[in-house]
């Protein structure tokens, strides 16, 4: 049978030939050499009997039976990354290493309280935390660098992988400077005379054009929360900015908010936590999951009240 002498490595040399679209990126990424996945594709191809790959254009191609081939081939490599979990869980007790992606600008006491009990339960875990960049929790999830995200979260997300998501916030989003910087009201277009400090983006294809308000302003990238609040008060510019995180320096009177006379100018966004759709999660992920679930149930009550 031709199944019965395919392997799982020559599966992967495909699908990585076909994310990176040619064979120098494929070797890099696999650290093997440029001939090694030449003769293994080739093997490949004379054990099931036909080419998967058009090699005609200057990026390699699938052919039409290559991509049926590939979109079957992914099935089972995801099978076989659940497997190898599985086992390693079975043979350790619990994940070895459990990584969140948690954004800065949505940070809330009761998600570090459910993220700390969790850790408590299992003091063999090793937990990762980190953030950075705007919508950086939603690509670190899914190209698996990341196994639960926390970040702000808009619809066509799920456009973006195989994810399941549950609602665990709001955050509020406003225009926000130094006390005196900026008149308290002016237009999109005044505005863009003042320089903007912003969060880095994602390495993501797409970005909100709601947020996109610094389309012609002199703009200061910081992937820091704090630094960016830091330069906020030292008047450097003004920023989107999480009206939750400038609550006490507004109503201190150091930081004021300002009105958009000729577009919309504040925003809200649901904040959710998120993982990948997956056949077996191991307890840490189930536990912490769970506690997650609970949160939204109070917080989609509390909405519903409102």
């Amino acid at each position: 049978m031709v199944f019965a002498s395919m392997k799982i490595n020559q599966l992967q040399i495909l699908d990585a030939i076909v994310q990176s679209g040619s064979l120098s990126a494929a070797a890099h990424k696999l650290h093997k050499t440029q001939p090694a996945l030449t003769l293994a594709i080739k093997n490949l191809e004379n054990q099931i009997g036909f080419e998967l790959l058009d090699r005609e254009h200057y990026r390699l191609q699938l052919t039409q039976k290559g991509k049926t081939f590939h979109r079957q081939a992914l099935q089972l490599l995801d099978a076989s990354t659940e497997l190898n979990l599985l086992a390693n869980e079975l043979a350790q007790g619990n994940e070895p290493l459990f990584r969140i992606c948690y954004e800065q600008i949505c940070h809330m006491q009761s998600y570090n309280t459910i993220i700390s009990n969790t850790f408590k339960s299992f003091m063999s875990t090793e937990f990762s935390l980190n953030s950075g960049k705007r919508f950086v929790s939603l690509e670190q999830v899914n190209t698996g660098q990341a196994e639960l995200g926390i970040g702000p979260w808009f619809d066509l997300f799920h456009a973006t992988g195989d994810l399941e998501s549950i609602p665990i916030g709001k955050l509020d989003i406003g225009i926000v400077c130094a006390s005196g910087l900026l008149p308290k009201s002016l237009s999109y277009n005044e505005l863009q005379y003042y320089p903007c400090l912003a969060m880095f983006e994602s390495d993501l294809s797409f970005d909100s054009d709601r947020l996109s308000y610094s389309k012609g302003a002199a703009i200061m990238k910081i992937d820091d929360l704090s630094s960016l609040k830091a330069f906020l008060l030292s008047g450097a510019g003004w920023a989107m900015m999480s009206l939750e995180h400038c609550n006490h320096e507004i109503t201190a009177g150091l930081l004021q908010e300002v009105k958009i006379t000729d577009r919309e100018y504040q925003f809200s966004a649901q904040i959710r936590a998120f993982r990948k759709h997956a056949m077996h999660h191991g307890p840490v992920a189930r536990q912490i999951w769970q506690q997650f679930k609970e949160l939204s149930h109070e917080y989609m009550q509390q909405e519903n009240i409102k």
